[in-house]
């Protein structure tokens, strides 16, 4: 091919790369036609589903009726409308100047001529998988019907009906079950046709000739055999020896056999697919409203953490694998995925960068909670992520892996992880304390009933002495009344109370003989 030529190809690819035009209308295009988290390509959709079934409607009506001129131009209307949509799936199937620009740079760095007609045809063979799959396929016979002329494709407005599938992924989904049975099926279908064949001949041999009069053929006995073995029995062919109403009855066994087999089949795989469908849901309703609370963990924390925060008005989803905890958090109507955290692609769907404003880890495991503090920060450098430390030892781990905070495993993580999110600065404060004394502890010191200290304030009590850190007080012994960094001279102090410290074991051991002392 001219060497000018193909110069002028290769600059037109980097125009169009270069294009922000270009890259708009693409962005477009996926939003509208392929993104299943966009809110465009959900009103497009409902959109093409209602013209798909109304001119269906309107070429089924015109068999036997004259159509008026305006539901003429209405069909032409939506088969453009179809025609602009696969033009937009055309164009989406694959970028031809990528092709271009990448042979063009190996050939640069190879040191070797740059040939278009190679690009040419890695690009009419990716075009052409896309024009003869399925889905491009029906787009095409959807269009056919309305060419009026030649009434014989009008057999083809079926196909339109098909395009309906592309736009609900609940039929998608349903399509799917069968195709990832498919070896199950197949032979399910292999035995059910082996049985309706074997009976058949057996049903012809004795009843076919002048026993039964309505066996006239094979065929007829085919006929039968298989409506038998559907349970129909439309009566129209009737068994008239012993040896007939033999093979009826295994023939009922067989085909209530085949049916329960089969619904089994379609059950569990429908089972595994209503956890996507589910999760499919929950991602759609993610990317529709923005500023989620992501809380990895749903044990006894995430728990108490999620209604929290659901009661201050923060909107929460839940990451958790437990497919036990999964159907516990949807009977109390929480966003909920049942999958891992640390799934980067998972990340990535749920919108991290976008809708995503705090990461709180819960999971019982340091090493889980490292997996998901590294996924997070390898999508979002700037994001707050406050994780559960079950460990000591892996507190500078979680640490060096780019957690902001870090909450010891005790009865208040729950309530100590929403004043992470509700006060962060104050927080960082007390992140400071426990950097400065290496081996610090956060503690819950329960105030019994009998102490010294019940009915007064809590300016009475000396953490100084101990050398404390005074966070906060959970005003009942269920700890569901969390005060953070409340007013020491207002503050009475009750009989169950809990008070949060930060310190050294040692002294926090000491300190609870001090408090619940009854002099």
């Amino acid at each position: 091919m001219c060497r000018s030529f193909s110069r002028q190809i290769v600059r037109f690819a980097y125009y169009i790369e270069n294009s922000k035009k270009y890259h708009k209308f693409r962005v477009f295009l996926f939003n509208l036609l392929e993104n299943e988290f966009s809110r465009y390509k959900k009103f497009f959709d409902l959109f093409i589903i209602f013209l798909v079934i109304t001119t269906v409607g309107i070429l089924v009506y015109e068999v036997r009726h004259p159509i008026h001129d305006d539901l003429i131009y209405y069909e032409y209307f939506a088969v453009g409308v179809f025609i602009l949509e696969y033009l937009g799936r055309f164009i989406l199937s694959f970028e031809s100047h990528k092709q271009i620009i990448k042979d063009y740079e190996e050939s640069q760095y190879l040191n070797i001529p740059f040939h278009l007609t190679h690009s040419i045809k890695i690009i009419t063979k990716e075009k052409l998988n896309y024009v003869f799959s399925l889905s491009s396929i029906i787009d095409i016979l959807a269009i056919l019907p309305s060419y009026r002329p030649l009434r014989i494709l009008r057999i083809f407005l079926l196909f339109r009906l098909f395009k309906v599938l592309r736009y609900s992924s609940s039929l998608q989904q349903f399509i799917k079950i069968f195709s990832e049975k498919k070896t199950e099926l197949v032979l399910l279908l292999g035995l059910y046709l082996m049985v309706v064949f074997f009976a058949a001949i057996v049903f012809y041999i004795y009843e076919g000739g002048e026993i039964n009069q309505n066996v006239n053929s094979f065929a007829d006995s085919v006929y039968w055999s298989f409506i038998t073995v559907a349970t129909i029995g439309y009566g129209d062919i009737t068994p008239h020896s012993e040896a007939g109403r033999l093979v009826v009855l295994v023939l009922i066994v067989a085909g209530i056999a085949v049916a329960a087999f089969f619904t089994a089949i379609v059950t569990s795989a429908m089972s595994d697919k209503l956890d996507i469908i589910k999760k499919n849901k929950t991602l759609t309703s993610i990317n529709k409203s923005k500023q989620h609370i992501l809380v990895c963990g749903f044990g006894k924390a995430g728990h108490m953490l999620v209604d929290n925060l659901l009661k201050s008005g923060h909107r929460v989803l839940v990451i958790d694998p437990d497919p036990e905890v999964f159907h516990q958090a949807e009977l109390h109507s929480v966003n909920i995925i049942k999958d891992d955290a640390s799934d980067i692609d998972l990340l990535d769907k749920i919108g991290l960068n976008t809708n995503i404003k705090s990461v709180v880890i819960l999971t019982e495991d340091d090493t889980v909670n490292l997996s998901i503090i590294l996924a997070v920060r390898s999508l979002n450098s700037h994001i707050q992520i406050i994780s559960k430390c079950n460990r000591i030892r892996t507190k500078e781990k979680l640490k060096l892996a780019g957690a902001n905070e870090l909450v010891m495993s005790n009865g208040l993580l729950a309530k100590i992880a929403i004043g992470f999110i509700q006060s962060p600065i104050a927080y960082e404060a007390i992140d400071d304390i426990l950097t400065d004394y290496k081996g610090a502890v956060t503690n819950e010191v329960e105030v019994f009933q009998d102490s010294h200290f019940v009915g007064k304030t809590l300016s009475n009590i000396n953490f100084e002495r101990y050398n404390l850190t005074f966070i906060g007080l959970a005003k009942n012994k269920n700890k569901a009344d969390f005060i953070f960094n409340p007013p020491r001279d207002q503050i009475q102090i009750e009989a169950k109370d809990f008070l949060i410290v930060i310190g050294y074991e040692k002294t926090i051991a000491e300190f609870k003989k001090y408090l619940q002392r009854n002099l």
